[in-house]
């Protein structure tokens, strides 16, 4: 499943550069009327408030081929590498196009369902299918799913799976606030996790159950602020209304007193409350003001929030609590002290984890990093680094060994380092750029409380929300490094993927681009000797273990999971009904409408895709390579939704289109040089009247690509020795 994009309905405006990075739903949408894009101007559409959606809703969308719902007039002939329209398969008779509507009583048997859903599952990808429930792949990758596949990332089937309980409503909505709130504690850190907040909250309690009780008390009231004002539900629902409640909280029992598990006053659970619930209205007004630069508020609502109150509680007779620190003129006087000890560096760079949260316990600190690991390796990375450089940089300066040790200078830097990983995809330059910041970090940090001693007030996460914003507002002026939109936030390595996927996306479009250069019908690597052929494969199958099927004898791979090849092998012997040992495109057309694949489009692909395969060229194929034919079909689902996600991102201005510039605008996203004229001329053949590239077109043409790329791996890994099933996971895998 997706990852959950917390901030999806924060982003209300356009950016430089804001491209989104694809949210990988599989839109199928119908084409909306035709609109000319400005040259070169790339804009993103107004995020809507996905991040409440329920996930089970992705779940069962149909996979549609966009093949099969090529126009004619653009599709591309899958017989040759020039770009024209599809054509029916040659030499089929036309009397096999009539297939009764109903199926014949004597293939209602069990055999045969398993039979007919086995096709459908393989090669169904051809076609199109309008039924929901027959989702069959992803409904079992959901069943299969691991138990640490549930918990990694961001958990988005969970909000799915609680409402499929059908609960009371009470209960229900008292366990999706609890969900919310378990969120907001990790979005301190930027993880929209529950399973985070979990850990971090047993991390306070181990720290000290009465800061903990406050935290929660502020949490609940932040929470309730975004329910009783009426604010976005998508905001609750991720926890972006819970991070600066919570540390509100946390921060007014801190100051107030060390005690750990007693020391409860009433003035603090007050304030709690009230400035919990104000750094919610905070967090939306400053929001509006950031979301112009598509900016976060970060901390700055908890910041404010606590400043007011203890600023205020010097003017209260009726309110016993003394100031943070003592008040008192900043002081220049330089007094050498030693370097920190190995143990003392360590012992800090794990507190500043936890000071974070304001516990300076070495257990919290490892809690809270266990924690974010199960969102996030990479952010468990950057906040363990980010406190080792504050606290490294205190020691090279000179700062007090006690306050490095406690982690109080780590804890800034760490959130900064987090975050450049965060609002940029991972790679050499966001590290060096978090590294940087992290460095100019502790030094806000540094000035912020000489700034503040005279009023004995913390600097708090103020270092860090300055820092953090001087870098992430110049997001789309630099070509160093590539920025992530709120629209597209989820988590690090999910960033990671889709770049990569980007760039994967181009390479297979240019290499079709390419292919059109060729002109053969079939090319060079399909032209091979049969004799030639079948000599090497008995030289190298010679001693294997075979298995005979109607007669015929061929090596049985261990590989293959036992189940699915005897359907193949039964399928295989029911489509070769002749007992030739070698079936037809007629004989696999026909068993494709025998079990409900009635398509006219989908049919001709899939035939041109199974003539693909004969690379011997004799007109047939025998059992391995229908083998191969039926486990490549298997992975093109994937690869199919793959392309699907790169011209999502590709198609910014959501038309169901793609025009050069928007093709050059995501190239230009990943510091690649525009498309080359060449490139441009042969993409214009493919396009419509509007001169533009239709989404399902360009999508069929990449495809087809890839299938006669991973076809064409196979034979030439066949040729060179290998068995079938190396030669398979080795072309699928390209």
């Amino acid at each position: 499943m997706e990852e959950i994009n917390a901030w999806g309905a924060y982003e209300t405006g356009t950016a430089q550069n804001a491209r989104s990075l694809g949210q990988s739903v599989v839109r199928r949408r119908p084409p909306a009327p035709a609109a000319t894009a400005t040259s070169g101007a790339l804009r993103n559409e107004p995020s809507s408030p996905q991040v409440a959606a329920d996930p089970a809703d992705e779940r069962l969308q149909p996979t549609i081929s966009p093949v099969a719902r090529a126009k004619s007039a653009h599709a591309v002939f899958f017989g040759t590498d020039d770009i024209a329209s599809l054509k029916k398969t040659e030499g089929v008779p036309k009397d096999v196009e009539a297939v009764p509507e109903k199926e014949e009583p004597s293939k209602q048997t069990k055999e045969w369902m398993e039979l007919r859903n086995m096709a459908r599952d393989l090669f169904g990808v051809y076609f199109t299918t309008d039924d929901n429930s027959d989702d069959v792949s992803k409904l079992r990758k959901m069943k299969k799913a691991g138990l640490y596949t549930r918990i990694n990332g961001t958990m988005p089937y969970l909000t799915a799976y609680l409402k499929k309980l059908q609960l009371p409503a009470p209960i229900l909505n008292t366990i999706l606030f609890t969900e919310a709130s378990f969120r907001g504690i990790a979005q301190v850190y930027f993880q929209n996790s529950p399973l985070s907040g979990l850990f971090i909250l047993v991390a306070m309690f181990v720290q000290s159950t009465r800061v903990a009780v406050h935290g929660i008390i502020a949490l609940i009231a932040g929470n309730l602020a975004g329910v009783l004002m009426g604010f976005n539900k998508s905001f609750l629902s991720c926890g972006l209304f819970g991070y600066n409640s919570f540390l509100v909280g946390l921060a007014l029992a801190t100051f107030y007193s060390p005690e750990k598990h007693e020391g409860y006053y009433w003035p603090v659970a007050i304030g709690a409350i009230i400035f919990g619930y104000f750094s919610s209205i905070l967090f939306v007004m400053l929001g509006k003001i950031l979301s112009t630069y598509k900016t976060p508020p970060f901390t700055l609502p908890f910041n404010i929030s606590t400043i007011f109150f203890l600023l205020a509680v010097g003017n209260m007779n009726n309110v016993d609590m003394s100031p943070v620190r003592s008040p008192e003129l900043p002081s220049y006087d330089a007094e050498p002290v030693s370097m920190p000890t190995a143990k003392e560096f360590f012992a800090g760079t794990i507190r500043g984890v936890g000071q974070v949260f304001l516990a300076n316990d070495i257990v919290a600190g490892i809690l809270v990093l266990v924690g974010i690991m199960f969102c996030s390796r990479i952010s468990a990375l950057a906040a363990l680094l980010g406190s080792g450089i504050g606290a490294g940089v205190a020691a090279l300066v000179g700062c007090d060994r006690g306050l490095i040790e406690n982690g109080l200078y780590g804890f800034n830097s760490s959130l900064t380092m987090t975050s450049m990983l965060m609002f940029y995809v991972p790679s050499v330059g966001s590290l060096i750029t978090g590294i940087i910041a992290s460095i100019i970090t502790v030094f806000i940090q540094l000035a912020l409380a000489t700034s503040f001693e005279p009023c004995g007030l913390p600097a708090m996460t103020l270092p860090f929300c300055l820092a953090a914003l001087a870098y992430i507002v110049i997001q789309g002026t630099t070509s160093n490094v590539i920025s992530v939109p709120l629209s597209s936030m989820t988590t690090p390595e999910d960033h990671l993927k889709r770049v990569l996927r980007l760039s994967n996306g181009f390479d297979l479009l240019l290499g079709a681009i390419k292919s059109t250069e060729r002109t053969s019908r079939r090319d060079s690597w399909l032209r091979i000797s049969s004799v030639n052929t079948m000599a090497r494969r008995l030289e190298k199958e010679e001693g294997s273990r075979r298995l005979s099927v109607t007669g015929l004898s061929f090596p049985k791979k261990n590989t293959f999971v036992e189940e699915e090849e005897d359907t193949i092998e039964f399928m295989f012997k029911h489509v070769d009904a002749d007992k030739k040992y070698a079936i037809t495109t007629f004989q696999f057309k026909r068993f494709l409408q025998d079990v409900g694949l009635l398509d006219e489009v989908g049919l001709d692909f899939a035939c041109k895709a199974f003539d693909l395969m004969d690379f011997d060229h004799s007109g047939d194929i025998d059992i391995e390579e229908f083998i191969a034919f039926s486990r490549i079909s298997k992975h093109m689902p994937k690869i199919q939704r793959l392309i699907i996600k790169f011209f999502n991102f590709v198609d910014v201005n959501g038309d169901h289109s793609v025009e050069i510039c928007e093709l050059d605008g995501a190239r230009s996203y990943l510091g690649l040089p525009p498309l080359s004229e060449e490139d441009q001329e042969r993409l214009h053949s493919l396009c419509n009247e509007a001169n533009e590239l239709d989404f399902d077109v360009i999508v069929n043409f990449v495809t087809v690509f890839k299938l006669k790329s991973i076809i064409k791996q196979y034979h030439h890994k066949r040729e060179q020795g290998h068995d079938l099933s190396t030669s398979i996971h080795s072309s699928v895998a390209l």
